[in-house]
């Protein structure tokens, strides 16, 4: 599911500042040619404000598993895969050079949904689950944030 604007202004410069000055980008083996941070201690307050809004729109009790920013260039895509890290996760885009369309795909048991973000919005979904994709970036550049729960199945 899509929430709008999930980041305010304030918190997608935060992210791009922190992300801009950090010296611990590697090199990321899911997405070639494109570099990542996994678990930045400067996501912490993001990884809790977020939480906070799925649970409330989710109902489930959901438990801080993992973070990840990739900076994506045109060109760059990430296969269709599962996730490892987390049972449930949200994307966001925190930055993008551009108004053009940069897909998702989510291939579920019975559709495949294409999705489409703006800078701020995100979408959550079972990432071990349904496999998923990011097409061939169009953006010159794209910042994206992605945020990883454990979740208990109980209802808050």
């Amino acid at each position: 599911m899509i929430i709008r604007n999930i980041l305010t202004e304030e918190n997608k410069n935060f992210i791009h500042n922190e992300w801009k000055s950090s010296l611990d980008k590697q090199n990321d083996h899911q997405a070639k040619g494109t570099f990542t941070i996994r678990q930045a201690d400067f996501l912490h307050k993001i990884h809790t404000k977020v939480k906070k809004i799925l649970e409330e729109e989710t109902k489930l009790k959901l438990k801080e598993k993992f973070t990840i920013i990739r900076e994506y260039k045109k060109g760059d895509k990430l296969k269709p895969h599962l996730d490892n890290a987390a049972p449930f996760a949200i994307t966001i885009v925190v930055k993008k050079s551009d108004d053009k369309e940069n897909p998702l795909v989510f291939y579920n048991e019975d559709s495949t949904d294409i999705i489409i973000l703006k800078e701020g919005d995100g979408y959550y979904f079972k990432g071990m689950e349904i496999p998923h994709e990011r097409l061939e970036v169009q953006s010159e550049y794209l910042l994206h944030i992605y945020l990883g729960y454990g979740y208990t199945n109980k209802l808050i």
